[in-house]
């Protein structure tokens, strides 16, 4: 049987509320977004949504309106390169369940963001690397080059 104390203490611990983690500083975030665009950290979407909130201009909206995007409030540096605009996809809420984060390099040649990714030659005008269970693309959309990261493609 407990204690009248110990109960007393197991009620308050039940009754405290829950605080949120303080957000994470604007370097942990750099980094750790890099990390996750080039395959080295696998973050959740709602982490690297997180680390993406704490690098933008203060008063932004959240979302960009075109893409679900990020703009950065200074540049990231992918690879060497400045980068102000990344997006996660959240695989749980599509068909495929493979969670992917870009990193957009604007106007930037794709065979340059491919050699500092150490890519193997193109395949269809694309460029794939695997890393562990991920693949690293290189590619061009609506006219911008963009690096990304597709998580657990493949099973340990």
């Amino acid at each position: 049987m407990f204690s009248f104390a110990r109960r007393c203490l197991a009620l308050t611990c039940l009754a405290a509320p829950a605080f949120a983690a303080a957000p994470p500083s604007a370097e942990v975030a750099r980094t750790q977004l890099v990390e996750a665009i080039t395959c080295q950290r696998h973050l959740t979407p709602e982490q690297f949504d997180a680390m993406a909130k704490v690098l933008m201009p203060a008063g932004a909206k959240t979302r960009d309106e075109y893409d679900d995007g990020y703009t950065l409030a200074s540049p990231l540096l992918v690879l060497g390169l400045p980068v102000t605009h990344v997006t996660s996809y959240d695989g749980s809420s599509g068909e495929d369940g493979v969670d992917s984060y870009t990193a957009y390099f604007g106007s930037a040649e794709i065979s340059k963001v491919a050699a500092l990714a150490k890519m193997p030659p193109p395949v269809a005008g694309g460029y794939r690397r695997e890393v562990g269970r991920h693949d690293l693309s290189v590619d061009r959309v609506d006219g911008q080059t963009v690096l990304y990261c597709s998580y657990d493609l493949r099973s340990h």
